[in-house]
């Protein structure tokens, strides 16, 4: 009973009940690794069979692809001009030339893995190669002889009715003296076609490259069977192996020890086979358990030590805490109960420690608060009830400045970070006040405005410490300009703290005249002084007249003038403001554009303009828009230009000039190509071609003609011009453009 009672006393202490929970921890985690380690293992083995079968599902659909490729590249060359020539009574050796030139390019373009490309005239018995041409028998008994495929086997081959065949991999070899007749492995594949069957293609398929171009699996046990399932190749060719029978549609099959993935292209019909042993797929899953267990064991060892760890440094101190308090615990210990240490700790430390925190941060919240409503109501004339914290600030008699710091956010920080106005104005003001209080004893720094915070700096007898702490902060704030930029004014010295009105009005006063421009700068009393402009009585005028007459380019000189005066001037940003206000509301009011949404709108951004740049820029955008509303209710409709769209859309097939069509209008030809220029911005050449050429993409696409055809159908007497002019306005020839699409 007495080993019972220890026991329990035991558990009751932190590091067991910690060691205890950590330990709960570990078996839980390892209970649910097990468990998952089970209940995946047969999944992890689909996984592997997914993979291996979608690998064979891309090989062959890759494989696929090719050969229709081959097939439609082959197939084409019976349209060949140059082909269809050699039908004659005759042998056309010019044309047989020809033929020879593009089987070699056939035969050189990489993506078809050609090692030969014969083309055989069934009327004169000649096979037209890349290189020579010759008779049926002379060309596979000397050039390219091989066991299987002889001069006879190939005679009686292109007298069979199909259309396309492919043979088994095999290896040709040719006289000595002309080594180009050599070749590695390669498929022979036979294409005919019924419209012309007075010529039979037969190509060599470069084995090696195809195979290692397309084939996707780590296992090097590839088969491909015809259609009769027969096989045609096997990666290796000296340990060819008996195959299991293939059931339609299932994918695979597992016999003697290994997994057949097969697949059956649906354009050729072969039959693609990949052999993965059943020790691949067996040992990936043994080696992935093994790997598991053992960062299983890894982790729990590991976790063990830390849990006997964290539990140790837990406990040390919280023993000592528990023994500076258990006499405020006298009468539970009296009770004879085992006291548990996080009770002690929760029933009194806790408590007093909240109960003491929450009273001081109350009276500080409410002090601080109380402080700083009696300010703000001192600074905008309020009247406040608490008569104790006004005599309080009315009491201290040291003299003091103002200084008030206006934040203005530019365009980057509202494109970035649009949203954070008020968190970042927290931040500001939190290191305006850190940064003055430091050096100042005394200053009181509060946010009168959502962009505006004012700092109440009491000052000693040199204000030596107050300009230096004053270009510090000028100089942190600045470094932000990308983002922001700060105007500070700095009030007068004021010797009692009554005054405080007068100095905040003095400041909200200094603000109007800052510079205009988007740079932190600090306004000092005194130093600066609101200036007047009146913009000359002949500057108005000009401005007034060319806003009249539409001529937005002379109109924004004008205000081009009379800004760079304000500027040279120092005109506040106030001024600027004020100056831009009229100008809209003359230039709305002078052109009789008023009831249009986009300038009212337009004039909103005033506020956000702080440089002469933007300002021009704001002008700019105003004078356009609006001498081109003018410019609109006078043009309603060009006759010019749209006799020339009508012209040139019923007659681009024909001859069309410059003078012929501005005799039409009763023009010269030079006026009407400035004319033309000025209105739609284009020459009168270059719309005419991009018409014809614009039309001919359509006879392109939706047509067989031609491209000689094309050209004079749109207007072109020189094949050569419409190739050139194609070009330059699509980027590639008519037969590029034909074959992209």
């Amino acid at each position: 009973m007495k080993s019972i009672l220890q026991l329990k006393l035991k558990t009751r202490s932190i590091m067991t009940k910690l060691l205890l929970s950590f330990l709960a921890i570990i078996v839980l985690f390892v209970s649910f690794n097990l468990v998952s380690l089970v209940l995946f293992r047969k999944s992890i083995h689909d996984e592997i069979i997914k993979y291996n079968d979608a690998n064979l599902s891309h090989t062959a659909q890759s494989f696929e692809q090719y050969f229709q490729l081959l097939n439609n590249v082959i197939v084409s060359m019976y349209l060949d001009d140059h082909i269809l020539q050699l039908k004659g009574p005759n042998v056309d050796y010019v044309a047989a030339g020809a033929v020879m030139d593009d089987v070699r390019s056939k035969v050189n373009n990489q993506q078809l893995f050609l090692n030969n490309l014969f083309v055989y005239d069934v009327k004169h018995s000649l096979v037209l190669e890349q290189l020579r041409g010759s008779s049926l028998e002379v060309m596979f008994s000397e050039h390219y002889t091989s066991p299987i495929y002889t001069s006879e086997f190939w005679k009686k081959e292109f007298a069979e009715p199909f259309s396309t065949k492919l043979y088994p991999a095999a290896t040709f070899t040719g006289i000595q003296t002309n080594p180009t007749s050599q070749t590695g492995l390669v498929f022979p594949y036979m294409v005919k076609s019924k419209l012309y069957p007075d010529f039979v293609m037969l190509a060599f398929i470069d084995v090696e490259k195809l195979y290692h171009a397309y084939h996707q699996s780590i296992n090097d046990n590839f088969y491909i069977l015809s259609p009769q399932n027969e096989p045609l190749f096997s990666s290796d060719q000296t340990g060819k192996r008996e195959l299991p029978a293939l059931e339609p549609g299932k994918g695979w099959v597992k016999s003697g020890g290994s997994y057949y993935f097969y697949e059956k292209g649906e354009f050729s019909g072969l039959t693609y086979i990949n052999i993965v042993p059943d020790a691949s797929i067996s040992a990936r899953i043994v080696r992935l358990n093994v790997t598991l267990l053992v960062l299983l064991i890894v982790a729990v060892a590991i976790s063990v030590l830390v849990s006997v760890f964290f539990s140790r440094r837990f406990n040390n101190p919280v023993k000592k805490i528990v023994e500076s308090i258990r006499h405020l615990n006298e009468k539970k210990d009296s009770d004879g109960k085992a006291a548990n240490e996080f009770e002690i700790i929760n029933e009194n430390i806790g408590r007093m420690l909240r109960m003491n925190q929450e009273a001081l941060s109350d009276l500080e919240e409410k002090k601080s608060l109380l402080h700083y409503y009696t300010l703000m109501s001192r600074l905008k004339r309020i009247r406040v009830g608490n008569q104790e914290s006004l005599q309080q600030i009315e009491s201290d008699e040291r003299p003091f400045r103002f200084a008030l710091f206006q934040l203005t956010f530019k365009a980057r920080f509202k494109e970035e970070m649009s949203g954070e106005e008020e968190r970042a104005t927290s931040f500001i003001r939190e290191y305006v006040n850190q940064a003055i209080s430091g050096e100042m004893k005394g200053a009181q720094t509060l946010q009168i405005e959502s962009n505006q915070i004012l700092s109440i700096i009491y000052l000693d007898e040199d204000d030596t410490r107050f300009t230096a702490m004053l270009d510090k902060v000028k100089e942190v704030l600045a470094a932000d300009s990308q983002y922001c930029f700060f105007t500070i004014a700095v009030s007068s010295r004021y010797d009692h703290t009554s005054q405080m009105t007068a100095a905040y009005e003095e400041v909200i006063q200094m603000m109007k005249l800052r510079p205009f421009d988007d740079e932190t700068c600090v306004l000092t009393a005194g130093q600066v002084h609101e200036k007047n402009f009146l913009p000359t009585a002949a500057l108005e005028h000009e401005l007034n007249v060319n806003l009249q007459e539409g001529n937005d380019a002379l109109a924004m000189q004008s205000l081009h003038r009379i800004v760079a005066q304000m500027k040279k001037k120092g005109i506040g940003t106030a001024r600027f403001h004020r100056f831009a206000e009229e100008t809209t509301d003359k230039v709305i009011r002078m052109l009789h554009v008023g009831d249009n949404e986009d300038l009212y709108r337009l004039s909103g951004f005033i506020s956000s303009v702080y440089t002469v740049e933007q300002l021009e820029q704001y002008f700019e955008t105003l004078v356009k828009e609006a001498t081109r509303l003018v410019r609109l209710k006078k043009e309603e409709r060009d006759q010019i230009v749209s006799f020339v769209e009508n012209y040139t859309m019923e007659h681009y097939a024909e001859d069309i000039s410059l003078e012929s069509v501005a005799s039409k209008l009763n023009i010269t030809g030079g006026y009407l190509s400035t004319y033309f220029k000025e209105k739609t911005g284009m020459n009168f050449v270059d719309y005419v071609n991009e018409f014809r050429i614009k039309q001919a993409m359509n006879l392109l696409q939706q047509s067989e003609m031609k491209i000689q055809d094309i050209a004079t159908a749109t207007g072109y007497q020189s094949l050569s011009s419409f190739n050139r002019t194609f070009k330059k306005f699509s980027g590639v020839t008519p037969s590029e453009y034909r074959r992209l699409l």
